[in-house]
């Protein structure tokens, strides 16, 4: 047979041959196939004017098959089930995979900066998924270094080999305290101001801390930790409590909305690099680039923040 003399039937067709043999009704098929019944009516009129062959017999109520019908429905039917069933073998093979973000960060970048990036992030892409693993500088650089997230946002100190450090940037430390406290007063503060004095602190084992006790150490300085917690909230909220005064990074300050709290600078600089960092045999793809982009200047404008609240700084 030649190509132009095979009937010009589609999946349409077939799909609603065996849709009106197995309900018996234009009414219930067409509420089937999700169309309305004269739409069915013509496609049924159009798969038999095709077909050169009458396949239902309509009656008052209900319709049912000729004998050509009843010789034609299984090789419809069969043909409506492969297709189906081929088109989602296809689409589950070769679909685009789930558009996705996973970052690790260290908690204080977590804290502030790395949810106003989200924000911005969302409405450019609002359909990649994002996933933040937050932990101290150690726990980041496994996360990386293992391959589990697509980047990570943490210290350069320790980064482990095979890791590509880029976005590099220094910030200071700060002291918080209440703003009802006698150091207060001062416009920067000396380590020798906090020894004895209670401190709200991170723990033993992040970055933060480690870099802070490596600093006092130097100075000969000895600080009382004396109320130790993981989150930047519940840090602040010992402060503005009174329970003590707290040393952060500038990407970590609270709100300066607070008034229970004031920042003041330090004489002796305690700083740290954070960088942005990922595997030497992973380049960062288009949606990790996208988000660095708003990520960038926001983790600059941390210290921005950080000199306009501190007018005497440096």
């Amino acid at each position: 047979m030649k190509g132009d003399a095979l009937p010009d039937i589609g999946v349409r067709h077939l799909d609603a041959i065996a849709s009106l043999a197995r309900f018996g009704s234009f009414i219930a098929a067409a509420n089937h196939l999700g169309i309305s019944q004269p739409g069915l009516s013509r496609i049924i009129q159009q798969a038999e004017r095709k077909l050169g062959a009458r396949l239902f017999v309509r009656g008052t109520r209900s319709v049912s098959l000729t004998a050509a019908g009843r010789e034609f429905l299984p090789f419809a039917e069969r043909m409506v089930g492969d297709f189906t069933r081929q088109a989602e073998k296809l689409r589950a093979s070769h679909s685009e995979p789930e558009a996705r973000l996973t970052i690790a960060s260290l908690m204080s970048v977590s804290h502030l900066v790395l949810p106003s990036a989200l924000v911005q992030f969302r409405h450019s892409h609002p359909k990649v998924a994002v996933e933040v693993r937050e932990g101290v500088g150690s726990t980041v650089n496994e996360d990386v270094r293992s391959g589990v997230v697509d980047f990570g946002i943490g210290h350069t100190a320790g980064a482990p080999p095979g890791i590509i450090t880029e976005s590099v940037m220094e910030e200071a430390f700060l002291a918080v305290l209440p703003a009802d406290h006698p150091l207060a007063t001062r416009e920067m503060l000396r380590l020798a101001d906090l020894e004895g004095l209670p401190l709200a602190s991170m723990p033993l084992e992040s970055g933060l801390r480690r870099a802070i006790d490596e600093a006092v150490a130097r100075v000969g300085v000895n600080l009382n930790h004396s109320v130790v917690t993981n989150q930047y909230a519940s840090l602040f909220s010992f402060v503005a409590n009174g329970l003590g005064i707290t040393l952060v990074p500038a990407s970590a300050l609270p709100s300066a909305d607070d008034t229970r709290l004031a920042v003041r600078a330090l004489n002796t600089p305690i700083t740290r690099q954070i960088a942005v960092m990922h595997r030497a045999d992973r380049p960062l793809n288009t949606i990790s680039e996208a988000f660095l982009r708003l990520l960038r200047p926001l983790l600059g404008s941390a210290t921005q923040g950080m000199r306009q609240r501190l007018p005497h700084y440096g």
